[in-house]
């Protein structure tokens, strides 16, 4: 029986986002990409294929044998010759959906293709011709935006490429408040409104705006309605009191006017404050596009485990396969349906995590955006002080999820590495992967903080960035990739190359760093020892991010071990941006100039200059009128100077012993580089200065305090996401 696979994926999905420098249309335009599915849905509905089965209550369901794959953006259906001639069918579908994406998501780029079944079964070899057919039609197609014409007497639109449009009309309004009914919109507050859904206001309909614009900003309430709505239910397992969703800041313009500047709005309220930074966060999760490669080899060493598979502890979408007529076509949908419901259920999470550290601080929820979740990537927006925390807290959430997760678990090793030569205890094989116990998948966040107004896809370019910067940390051979954290904040507004950007840091700060589950056994001993009150690096009951959070306290002058009560003696700013300032013309020495820094003693006596002056012998000298009687010279070579300065700072500043002290077990990122690194102590401790102060002002006092707390007393298991543990490739 011949049978056919058909594919259709949105493309271009950032440009297609941040097209608009407007949040109302980036939301609005997240959503138009998860149509994708219903409109695939939906038209194979029409197609009234004979497999289709109707319920008694008259439901339609279309045959367990036709979804393959269904996520975010990616949709792969199967034809077979029960429903007619599959090539046909296959065509008629492309042409329906595509047709659909032009008329509704206009802007939105939809590739359909297709590929015969090499046998009546659906199996990896399949999926791998469908993406190459895939690859090579994408590549003489034309982009989305040439289909807008472009002639010299058609107005340009507001903020746009594009040509402007006219207003939508009564009818585009009726459908999309159709549809919105049809998906589950919730009424919005304002209840006393003829139309219960609104689309367009009366201002955009005065403005010159490009078609995706005026679209996008129609669907902008109701896609965060739904988005609040599923937001809510992952968080909070019983009915929640009237007004929650309302506290989340459901309205758009609210939104936006907390992020950037807008023209009034006749609806537009006051409720959430500008913000005086903003957090651009994109995470991604480390091998999942390896585990998806591989799915085939995957599948060899689960399928005798899937029909002991327990039900995950998070909401997902039912599967609609059948595990006892194709297997593997199960098993892709149930990947799918498990890694998208993890990553919603962890964005939820740490939603919620947020929004407890800000009213225990007496502060409202920060208004936090989610614009692109899709498979293990998210991309959200929130108030830069709290860009950090919730990265943090959801990458704990997704390695908790995963490693919980009797099928994700498993995968992880696919995203790690080989080792055939494992002991033989209890494992699992899959092919030349050997794990004895499963653990988490991983993932790895990049927060760009920018000024408010700073462009969206700019920050966006950042993050991903900081992500890639972090993924390179994180990998070790035969192990799974280490969860990561990376962070920048942006101060002039004038950037364009992100690279550069991030290439001037370089050597200056211990970013990116480790974090979660795998991370006490990738640090190990690489630890910056820093005096003799310091023990030496050993297995500690911390989390190396509860330690770095600890020298951001004792940097602010508060107890390391009790951020809530206050020593007194925080760290010199001024002190620590001239040290940084040092350090920055100490990376520019080449490496291998071993004469120049064997020769750098700081201050030294002319009498010898082997022996390095006392700071008694210094200040002696400095009262000496007359420099030829003065003792002592200086070097002027960087290194020394911030020996010089470190030293001092050490004898003279108040709060430099804590902080030294607190920095002592704290991991170092260039000895994690190079295990080899003998790069000397003070170099270390003071690249964790220009770190210690962007921490500093971009994290909340009620973040520092739970965080360290729990992992200190271990009050809340839920948080305790860094301690050792086994598990994971080995």
């Amino acid at each position: 029986m011949s049978s056919y696979l058909v594919m259709l994926q949105t493309n271009s999905n950032q440009p297609f986002i941040f097209s608009s420098p407007r949040l109302r249309e980036q939301i609005g335009a997240s959503f138009e990409i998860t149509l994708l599915s219903r409109w695939v849905k939906e038209a194979a509905f029409d197609m009234k294929l004979p497999s289709m089965s109707t319920s008694e209550k008259g439901i339609k369901a279309l045959p367990a044998t036709f979804w393959v794959s269904d996520s975010s953006g990616k949709v792969i259906i199967r034809f077979t010759e029960t429903d007619g001639d599959p090539k046909e069918l296959a065509k008629r579908l492309i042409r329906e959906v595509t047709l659909r994406a032009l008329t509704e998501a206009p802007g939105l780029d939809v590739t359909g293709v297709f590929v015969q079944m090499s046998s009546n079964t659906v199996d990896a070899g399949d999926l791998n011709a469908l993406d190459s057919v895939f690859l090579e039609y994408s590549l003489n197609r034309r982009p989305a935006a040439a289909r807008f014409p472009q002639f010299p007497f058609l107005q340009r639109a507001e903020e746009s490429a594009l040509p402007a449009s006219t207003p939508l009309t009564d009818e585009d309004e009726r459908n999309i408040r159709e549809l919105a009914k049809d998906l589950g919109v919730p009424l919005l507050a304002d209840r006393d409104r003829e139309e219960q859904i609104p689309t367009q206001t009366g201002k955009d309909k005065g403005r010159s705006l490009s078609l995706p614009s005026r679209v996008k900003r129609a669907w902008s309430r109701s896609a965060r309605r739904l988005q609040l709505e599923d937001v809510v239910k992952r968080q909070h397992t019983s009915e929640e009191p009237k007004g929650t969703i309302t506290n989340l800041y459901e309205d758009p313009f609210q939104l936006e006017k907390a992020f950037q500047d807008t023209s009034d709005e006749s609806d537009a309220a006051n409720a959430v404050p500008e913000l005086s930074s903003v957090g651009v966060i994109h995470i991604d999760g480390n091998g999942v596009g390896a585990i998806m490669r591989d799915l085939g080899e995957a599948f060899k060493g689960v399928c005798c485990h899937l029909d002991s598979l327990e039900e995950p502890a998070y909401n997902h979408k039912d599967n609609p396969c059948n595990i006892d007529e194709d297997r593997f076509q199960w098993f892709v949908m149930e990947v799918n349906y498990r890694l998208d419901g993890v990553v919603k259920q962890a964005v939820a999470k740490a939603w919620k995590k947020v929004t407890e550290i800000a009213r225990k601080d007496k502060l409202p929820g920060p208004p936090v955006v989610p614009v692109l979740v899709g498979g293990d990537d998210v991309t959200v927006y929130t108030d830069g002080r709290y860009a950090i925390p919730f990265a943090e807290a959801y990458i704990h959430h997704y390695e908790e999820l995963t490693k919980d997760d009797d099928l994700l678990s498993v995968l992880a090793i696919i995203a790690g590495g080989k080792k055939p030569d494992a002991p033989e205890r209890d494992h699992f094989e899959i092919g030349d992967y050997i794990i004895q116990k499963p653990g988490p998948l991983t993932a790895s966040a990049g927060v760009a903080i920018v000024g408010r107004n700073f462009p969206f896809h700019i920050a966006y370019d950042l993050a991903e960035g900081l992500v890639s910067r972090g993924k390179k940390l994180g990998k070790k051979k035969d192990t799974v990739p280490c969860s990561t954290i990376d962070f920048h904040v942006l101060r002039d507004a004038t950037v364009l190359d992100p690279d550069d950007t991030l290439d001037e840091y370089k050597g200056r700060t211990q970013r990116p760093f480790l974090i979660g589950h795998y991370a006490p056994q990738r640090i190990g001993d690489a630890t910056t020892a820093s005096s003799e009150e310091t023990p030496a690096a050993a297995p500690q009951p911390l989390s190396s991010w509860a330690r770095i959070l600890q020298a951001v306290a004792a940097f602010d002058g508060k107890k390391p071990d009790a951020p809530t009560q206050t020593t007194g003696d925080p760290f010199p700013r001024a002190r620590a941006n001239r040290i940084v300032k040092l350090l920055a013309d100490y990376v520019k020495v080449p490496k291998d100039d071993k004469a120049v820094q064997a020769a750098c003693h700081g201050y030294v006596l002319k009498e010898d200059e082997k022996v390095s002056a006392t700071q008694e012998q210094i200040d002696k000298d400095r009262e000496e009128p007359n420099n030829d009687k003065r003792k002592t010279k200086r070097c002027e070579h960087p290194i020394c100077k911030i020996r010089l300065e470190w030293t001092d700072a050490q004898e003279n500043a108040r709060g430099t012993k804590a902080l030294v002290k607190a920095l002592g077990p704290v991991p170092s990122k260039t000895r994690l580089d190079d295990s080899d690194e003998h790069t000397e102590d003070c170099i270390e401790q003071v690249r964790w200065l220009l770190d210690l102060i962007d921490l500093s002002g971009n994290l909340p006092d009620g973040y520092l305090a739970s965080r360290i707390s729990s992992d200190t007393d271990g009050a809340d298991p839920e948080e305790a996401a860094d301690n050792p543990t086994e598990g994971g490739a080995k």
